[in-house]
């Protein structure tokens, strides 16, 4: 589950291959909606269900191992500072994998603003 922002699925960023390699997996569906990490706000409940739904339905059609939920720098869909980014996509990422109850490592990643087309990738939990 990643954001949506154009800027992180542009080719010459290749966010798919860095969350896959992050995961140290070869594959990666991607469940894409504004600031993921601000799902858990009461005012997005909605859409916290929606999100837990697809990913759902992703893991199971395609026998994931490893599920991951990447927050980014710099975000218009969750507009905080990057240390409540760090903090808000590990509660995000322990909270689905609870939900879910996923077997596998759930991942808290968040991409690191350069530039618009230079994006690092940290982890900031597993779970």
């Amino acid at each position: 589950m990643t954001c949506s922002d154009w800027r992180l699925h542009q080719p010459k960023v290749d966010f798919n291959r860095q969350i896959g390699q992050a995961m140290g997996v070869a594959g990666v569906d991607l469940v894409a909606l504004p600031g993921p990490d601000g799902l858990l706000l009461a005012s997005r409940g909605g859409e916290w269900k929606a999100a837990q739904a697809q990913v759902k339905l992703l893991a199971e059609a395609h026998d994931a191992v490893a599920i991951s939920v990447v927050a980014h720098q710099k975000c218009a869909g969750h507009a905080v500072d990057d240390a409540q980014h760090d903090k808000d996509v590990a509660e995000a990422a322990r909270a689905l994998k609870e939900a879910l109850g996923f077997g596998g490592p759930v991942y808290a990643l968040v991409a690191t603003y350069k530039s618009d087309s230079d994006w690092g990738l940290k982890e900031v939990g597993r779970f």
